[in-house]
Order: structure tokens, then C-alpha cells, then sequence
């Protein structure tokens, strides 16, 4: 009878750690990428308009499950202005694909002259 339950016991728990292992790839699953770019003072209106109808067209591609974008608001940083440009993905082969889309390189050639700091991250979304 313990040789049971033992043998249940693991069973079962081979079948949680792989139900939750497959969470991570499923379609349920959301990997986001989060990009937050300060421009410079300077920065021409028109190149961060240019830079955030990027985002917006790289978006459509089929490989984004969801994407949005925003001004910070935050009252510490005063003065700066900083661009949120949040793109989600269900897999982590779909943001390898979104990578790889022709334009995306175009990023990073109309960020750098007009970026004072950037900071991304990628993580998967935990509710």
C-alpha cells in the first residue's frame, strides 16, 4: 500500500512541475518586454515621434500578442521625459522572431541620437 501512494505521490508531482514548466510556453503564458527610453533635452520632436511610430508598426507584426506605450508621469522625474513601450509576447520564439523582423534594427539607430538613457527588461508575467 505505500508503495502505492509513493509511486501516486510521484506521479503526481512529475505531472505539476510539468504543467507548470509548460505554463511558461503556453498560449496562457504572457513574456513582456519593457523598454523605458529618456531622451535628451534636445531631442528633435519629430525623431521620438518617428521612434514611437516604430514601436507602433513593429507591433502589428503577428508574432505580439499585446503592445502599449505611454509618457511617464511620474512626479520624481520632472523635467525628463520618458517614453514606456511595452510589448508582450507568448513565447519566447515569438519575441526571437519580433527580434529578427527586418526594421526592428531601425530602433536602435533613431534611439541613440536622441536617448539619454535606456533600460529594458523581459519577464514572465506572474498573476
Amino acid at each position: 500500500m505505500k508503495k502505492i501512494i509513493f509511486t501516486l505521490s510521484l506521479f503526481a508531482a512529475i505531472f505539476f512541475f510539468q504543467n507548470n514548466v509548460n505554463a511558461q510556453s503556453s498560449n496562457s503564458a504572457t513574456l513582456r518586454h519593457i523598454v523605458i527610453i529618456t531622451f535628451k533635452q534636445d531631442a528633435p520632436s519629430d525623431s521620438i515621434r518617428a521612434l514611437d511610430d516604430l514601436y507602433k508598426t513593429l507591433s502589428k507584426d503577428p508574432s505580439v500578442k499585446d503592445f502599449e506605450t505611454g509618457v511617464n508621469i511620474s512626479m520624481r522625474d520632472s523635467g525628463t521625459v520618458k517614453h514606456v513601450y511595452v510589448t508582450s509576447f507568448a513565447s519566447k520564439d515569438d519575441m526571437d522572431k519580433y527580434r529578427k523582423i527586418p526594421d526592428y534594427s531601425k530602433l536602435f539607430k533613431i534611439s541613440l541620437s536622441i536617448a539619454d538613457d535606456v533600460t529594458a527588461a523581459d519577464y514572465w508575467v506572474n498573476k
